[in-house]
């Protein structure tokens, strides 16, 4: 083989291994849920500004009510500011704790990116979880950067009864 099959073979197994890795990198989304303010998530889900002010973050949790014996969906949606016009490009997490103030689970984590934000470019994504006892659980989204710029971390506070 001469030196130019060599590169051309060599670039070719880099360039597959590449998409191949991008292809297996597992993909976490999320849906909408209820506002703290009310007393657990309903079927049509909440809206509430994150705590600076810099977006609107509605939630679901499907199926409802929510129980803890099956998966729970939770899908969020990131809105522009005062609109119902979805935000893409939004790095966040999403953190449940439960009525102790203990965290039971961080999409962040499940994706084995414990510490660093989950990046949605579409601004809209569902994540699973599967509540251990019924009972109150804080749900926190946490906004770190909008249109790939850093932000003052702030975020949005939900309340879930787990039946």
């Amino acid at each position: 083989m001469n030196v130019t099959n060599v590169k051309t073979s060599f670039i070719v197994l880099v360039l597959t291994a590449g998409i191949l890795g991008i292809l297996a990198t597992p993909s976490v989304t999320f849906a909408q849920i209820t506002s703290s303010s009310s007393s657990s998530a309903g079927g049509s889900g909440m809206k509430k500004p994150t705590s600076g002010g810099a977006l609107n973050v509605l939630l679901q949790a499907s199926p409802q009510p929510v129980g803890h014996t099956s998966p729970t969906s939770f899908k969020v949606e990131f809105m522009t500011k005062g609109s119902d016009i979805v935000q893409p490009h939004i790095d966040y997490d999403l953190k449940i704790k439960d009525s102790g103030g203990k965290q039971v689970f961080s999409a962040s984590e499940l994706a084995g990116q414990s510490g660093k934000p989950l990046h949605t470019a579409e601004g809209i994504v569902t994540i699973p979880y599967t509540f251990k006892s019924p009972g109150d659980y804080s749900v926190s989204i946490p906004v770190y950067g909008i249109l790939f710029n850093p932000i003052r971390p702030e975020s949005a506070d939900f309340t879930i009864n787990v039946k």
